[in-house]
């Protein structure tokens, strides 16, 4: 897998060079540079999804197309080839430091999903726990301020929108 965030970086830092240049770049390239920044974080989180790889590989391929050829222009085959080096160096870095493992928790079932919630005044203990219950949801409280709640996808992601709908009252 292509460690994309490495990637980004090194297509920002030629598009900041080529701008030091006097070069004016345009509206969509910078625009498909902000969406892909945007998609690699949403990867991150959600690794599931193919089609976040895709615009992320579609993002980033446009805005190599334009500032590639625009460093030719502006900047010379000396400093494209040793920008393509460094293309291909971001290409091939290690990309477990850009998305860690999903961590094990302990006493959370393997085929379960779960989730972290930070309890605080705005979000007390016994009202996770009494919703989680009513849910027919699993919960642990830690030591550490955090409750983890438990259980099929679809039954968390309703945990979720019910805790956000408790928020907003």
């Amino acid at each position: 897998m292509v460690n994309y965030e490495a990637l980004w970086r090194a297509l920002a830092d030629l598009v900041t060079e080529l701008r030091r240049s006097g070069e004016s770049i345009p509206p969509y390239i910078l625009k498909d540079l902000r969406s892909a920044k945007t998609t690699i974080q949403i990867l991150k989180v959600n690794r599931d999804n193919p089609d976040h790889v895709l615009r992320v590989e579609e993002y980033l391929s446009s805005v190599e197309a334009y500032v590639m050829y625009a460093a030719l222009k502006r900047l010379g085959s000396r400093t494209v080839d040793q920008w393509l080096e460094r293309l291909k160096r971001a290409r091939e870095e290690a990309p477990e430091a850009a998305y860690p493992p999903i961590t094990f928790v302990p006493r959370v079932p393997r085929d379960k999903h779960w989730l972290r919630i930070k309890v605080s005044e705005d979000i007390p203990l016994r009202r996770v726990e009494a919703l989680a219950e009513e849910m027919g949801l699993g919960h642990e409280a830690r030591e550490n301020g955090y409750v983890i709640v438990y259980g099929e996808k679809g039954e968390i992601r309703n945990f979720v929108r019910r805790m956000a709908e408790f928020g907003r009252d």
